[in-house]
């Protein structure tokens, strides 16, 4: 049998059409069906309909029948303002041709080759004006609060101090799938319990960079640590400077947390190494650690560093010294 021209055209672009469609997953909207009950009876329905959702998100003392939380919810799908903002999701978020469903489908079938046991968690999206956390990642359910990542031409933005302009700036879509990756590589990431050291804590943050890069091997620096293009060059480009603080200071083995937190922590600047230092300079060096470690090997596995839990062996055999890649 021969196919024509046009014909073989035709079957080479379903093809790939539904190949690029495979791995992509389905969100569960419920921000849609939430914003289409409009009456007090409609919401109490949707609520028991959702009895897990309602319990981890909306948190709510009786998740069935709490009748302050459906005066507020109805309050909140009726609000004409919040209704902008409402919009403002789904046009970010639209219900066809989503990235956001393709990039954690494509994560999800990466974590699924290296790890045959994964089973691709229930990803539910919600939009309630803030009520609940912006996300909430486990094995089996991911909760994702899409008004919080419409990005900064939103109606309305995320409030207070735990919401600074560093941080701020990282509430767009582009960073929800690499957060969803990081937090569901948790699982893999061994650990030694009783080494409190900086340098467990740096090289656990840099696995965990790893493990993300390698489920999404495409997606930008920026994304994983949450600095900007400048910041990633300058520290790259300083990374001797900010190597031979943490020596002189002999921070990789401090064990108080007063220390730990100023260099692992949000922050947005490291003042005890300088004002153009980012925040959570430890995860950033633990990520160069990991990374020389992980390109040293001469059959990288990504299981196998995950399930390495001794920080002190993998920094030594990685060798890094503040030093750039070797050319």
């Amino acid at each position: 049998m021969r196919f024509s021209a046009a014909l073989w055209g035709l079957f080479v672009v379903l093809l790939l059409n539904s190949c690029a469609k495979t791995n992509e997953i389905a969100l569960d909207r419920l921000d849609q069906a939430l914003f289409a009950a409009k009456s007090p009876e409609q919401i109490r329905a949707f609520l028991a309909k959702n009895p897990i959702i309602t319990k981890l998100y909306l948190r709510p003392e009786d998740a069935t029948n709490d009748s302050v939380l459906v005066a507020d919810l109805h309050h909140r799908v009726n609000d004409p303002e919040l209704n902008v903002l409402y919009e403002q999701v789904q046009n970010e978020f639209p219900a066809t041709n989503n990235e956001l469903a393709k990039q954690l489908g494509e994560a999800f079938a990466n974590i699924k080759k290296s790890y045959p046991d994964f089973k691709a968690p229930r990803v539910v999206t919600m939009a309630t004006g803030f009520m609940g956390p912006d996300m909430i990642v486990t094995d089996s359910l991911i909760v994702i609060g899409l008004d919080y990542f419409v990005g900064p031409k939103a109606k309305y933005r995320p409030r207070g101090p735990e919401f600074p302009q560093y941080i701020l700036r990282r509430y767009a879509k582009d960073y929800i799938a690499p957060a969803v990756v990081f937090a569901l590589g948790d699982k893999y990431n061994a650990s030694n319990k009783a080494d409190q050291t900086m340098l467990a804590d740096m090289v656990y943050y840099g696995k965990g960079f790893v493990f993300t890069k390698a489920m999404m091997p495409t997606v930008a620096d920026s994304l994983l640590i949450g600095y900007s293009d400048q910041q990633l060059t300058e520290t790259y480009n300083a990374q001797d400077l900010v190597w031979a603080h943490f020596i002189d200071k002999q921070l990789l083995y401090e064990t108080k947390s007063d220390v730990k937190e100023r260099y692992m922590n949000e922050r947005p600047f490291t003042a005890e190494i300088g004002a153009r230092c980012p925040g959570a300079i430890g995860r950033w060096v633990g990520w160069r650690i990991v990374g020389r470690y992980f390109d040293k090997q001469t059959t990288p596995s990504i299981t196998d560093l995950m399930a390495e839990a001794d920080a002190k062996k993998l920094f030594q055999e990685s060798g890094y010294k503040g030093q750039k890649e070797e050319q």
